[in-house]
């Protein structure tokens, strides 16, 4: 996790799983009320648990005003994203107010 001028940088690792859900909520609460860019394009295992997170996170961000998206996504994020019928623009970078 990186912080520069407000946006902060969260570079996921390649197994999102069970096991990694504690770092991320962690990283998530840090990077509260800045702008956050996640990038994934190193992802090769991805939890349900770990994308609904993400998720969650999304949602809050757009609520509070603050841009929330994904800058890379993986072709395994993508894939899960699309099966769990999330939004288009979650993984489009639009997941910020306008």
């Amino acid at each position: 996790m990186t912080e520069t001028s407000g946006i902060t940088v969260l570079k996921l690792k390649p197994s999102l799983d069970l096991t990694a859900i504690d770092e991320l909520l962690r990283d998530l609460k840090k990077a509260r009320n800045t702008a956050v860019v996640i990038e994934a394009g190193e992802v090769t295992r991805v939890s349900t648990i770990a994308l609904q997170a993400l998720l969650s996170a999304w949602i809050t961000w757009k609520s509070d005003g603050h841009d929330f998206h994904v800058g890379t996504a993986s072709p395994t994020l993508l894939e899960a994203a699309n099966l769990l019928g999330f939004p288009p623009d979650f993984l489009q970078g639009e997941g910020h107010n306008t």
